[in-house]
Parts: C-alpha cells; structure tokens; sequence
C-alpha cells in the first residue's frame, strides 16, 4: 500500500510533538475537503474495535472526512479485534483517517505494525535535557519573557518529559507571572506553591507527608481540572519516587544531603524539604514496593474504563500512604 492519509502508526512518549502532527494532519485535511473534519477518539482499553471500524467505512450526515484516533493501541490483544484492524489497514476508506497511538516503542502487535505502511510510522522520541531546556526557553522568548538556567532547572524537576505538559505548565507561568516578566528560581517556587492550580509535584508534596486525607484532596483537585489524566498523574508520580530512591541510595552511600541534592540536581530549599520528608517518612523498601504499585496500577488503569479509573487513584495513594506500598495484589514489604 503507498504511503497516504488513510492509516498512521504513531508510537513514543513525546506526546505534545504526536499531538502537533494530529493538528496539521486535521488541518491538511480540512483544506483539503474545505469542511470541518469529524473527529472521533477512542482507547485501547475499552474500545470495541467493530463499531471503530464502522464509523471509518461509513460516512455521516455531518462530515464527509473523519479522523479517528485509536489510543494504547498496545492494549489490542484480541485475535479478533487485530484482524479487523489489519483488514481494514489493506483497504481504508478514502475518505477517513485512522490514527493507531502508543506511548510505547515496540509494544503494538506485530501483525497491526506491519499493516500500516512504513512512511506512516513515527515514532515520537523523548526530548533530551539540552532540547527541553532549549523548548522552554523559545517559548518563553516567544511571549517576550525570560527564564534563568536554575529556574529551567527547577521546571523539569516538577513536570513530566514531555512538551504536552512542558507546554501546559508554561502558559500557566504566562499566565501567573504576566508577559514580560523574567522568571528565576524564586518565582518557580512561588508559583508552585501559591498559585491556585495543582500539580503532580504538589500531591507528591502530601504524599511525601503520608496525609491521606490531603493527598486525596490535591488528587480531587487534578482530576477535576481535566487537564491531568490518571496515567500522567501516576507517571508523574513514578518520576518522583525514583528520585526519592536514588536519594535514599546516596544517603546510604555515605554521600551528604548537600552532596545527594547536587547530583540530583536539586537545587530549590523547598523541593529539597519534600524530598528530605519523603526520605524520612519511607523506608528503602517502601519506596521499592511503591514504584512496583506503580507498575502494577498502571496496568490496571489501562484495562478499566475511564470512569473507574478516579477510583483506582484513591485506592493507589491508600496503599502508598497508609500500606507503604503494600499493595493489593502481592505482598509488599514485609
């Protein structure tokens, strides 16, 4: 099959460039159809491939052109389901668009991989440090503003590695601090911990302090804002605890705080006391058996739909803050 619009397979975990190429592939398309194309969007975990299928072959009465994106397409096991995608790949409809994402590099079946036309594979690769501290600081040029190398510093330690929430949380920086501002260590700080939004570095804060009761709170708040899904939440998190286990292993190495804090390179006071708290309130093992929990809860966020998924969160920060990372399907630390 030669390499059109029908059929892309867009896997890596550098979801804000994925999502960039989704928006100038809706647009290409638009201009072409001169029409507002129909989007449609699905998940691996609870998608029934056979009605994805249908609205791909069969045109509506509100648009001509269709864009249907098929996320965690990893999670496609079913002999069935692959058929029916690997079929359709052969012949797609001429006028729809099937997007298959993963955050995953090699983790889509084999057969739906090879069905899709080598030209539309991409895969979407993490930036390195030098290319996001270079991102954040385009953007802020951009709006007329400027960050110092600490606070670059002090912004990737709190947001997850990608440009999709590297983006988030800097327009809400331009929103916080005013075009024209220039934004160092100190500003970072403040607005981490005085502006009204919450974020993943703000629950680990209570988790960090074992509150239950304010973890789940902050946790609330995430979910509400709708800008925060519970897979990035626990990656987040993930993200967090192993620092917390490379500075549990310094520590033990006989490296002081100040030292530890140094190849970390975390430099903010108050980043550093979350840190030292999380340090003190976990043992080695915990902190092990948590970023485990974490593996184990992401698998079964995947599998659940979307409205069970608040729930599975509340049952992870139980058994992180209260169990120690005991969790509910293996034994955990003893």
């Amino acid at each position: 099959m030669t390499s059109d619009n029908s059929v892309f397979l867009l896997l890596g975990p550098e979801e804000g460039e994925k999502e960039k190429f989704i928006k100038n592939l809706k647009d290409k398309l638009s201009a072409e159809g001169k029409e507002i194309v129909e989007v449609h969007r699905f998940y691996g975990f609870d998608a029934k491939i056979a009605d994805i299928i249908s609205i791909l072959q069969n045109e509506t009465l509100f648009s001509e052109n269709r864009l249907v994106i098929l996320s965690n397409t990893e999670l496609i096991t079913r002999k069935e389901d692959i058929n029916l995608i690997t079929e359709y790949c052969s012949n797609p409809a001429s006028k729809a668009s099937f997007l298959l994402l993963s955050e995953t590099i090699k983790g889509v079946n084999s057969r739906i991989e090879k069905a899709v036309p080598k030209d539309n594979r991409k895969i979407f690769w993490e930036l390195f440090e030098n290319q996001k501290r270079g991102w954040i600081v385009n953007f802020f040029r951009r709006q007329g503003m400027t960050i110092s190398s600490s606070a670059c510093t002090d912004l990737l330690e709190i947001v997850e590695n990608n440009t999709k929430q590297l983006r988030l949380e800097c327009e809400r920086l331009v929103l916080f601090f005013g075009k024209g501002a220039k934004i160092e260590s100190e500003a970072i700080e403040k607005y981490i911990y005085h502006s009204k939004e919450e974020n993943v570095f703000t629950l680990f804060d209570k988790v960090a302090q074992r509150k239950l009761d304010f973890a789940l709170e902050v946790l609330h708040n995430l979910l509400l804002s709708r800008e925060s899904e519970a897979l990035q939440i626990l990656n987040g998190l993930l993200s967090q605890f192993r620092k917390a286990a490379a500075l549990k292993g310094l520590i033990a190495g006989n490296y002081t705080l100040s030292e530890a804090f140094s190849r970390l390179r975390i430099k903010s006071k108050r980043v550093q006391k979350i840190y030292i708290e999380s340090d003190k309130n976990y043992q080695a093992a915990e902190i092990k058996a948590v970023i485990m929990l974490i593996a184990e809860f992401e698998v079964r966020l995947r599998s659940v739909k979307s409205n069970l998924q608040a729930f599975l969160l509340n049952l992870f920060l139980y058994y992180v803050i209260v169990r120690g990372g005991k969790g509910a399907w293996r034994g955990g630390p003893g």
